[in-house]
């Protein structure tokens, strides 16, 4: 099992991005309001791709930098790979 670091930038963020790729099981390390937390990988991620580090339900908002990326379309766990095939563009 792999230490991955990620990108948080916003409190509002529901995931964060991956600095290197990651595997089923690995931990993925990130900052929240000053502490460290880890969100457990539940599938193989990308490089630079996105995996949820909170849960999302279907039809909410998916954040990244603190900004809206793209809206569920399924739930999401927490420790899932965050890409298209389960959200959608919020103007889609």
């Amino acid at each position: 099992m792999k230490k991955i670091n990620a990108v948080h930038v916003s409190d509002a963020d529901t995931c964060v991005t991956l600095t290197g790729a990651a595997d089923i099981g690995d931990t993925v390390y990130y900052t929240e309001s000053g502490e460290e937390k880890t969100v457990v990988v539940r599938g193989s991620i990308p490089i630079w791709h996105k995996i949820a580090i909170k849960p999302i339900k279907k039809d909410a908002y998916v954040y990244k930098y603190g900004a809206v990326i793209g809206i569920a379309l399924e739930d999401i766990d927490a420790g899932d790979y965050v890409h298209v095939h389960n959200i959608r563009s919020p103007g889609a």
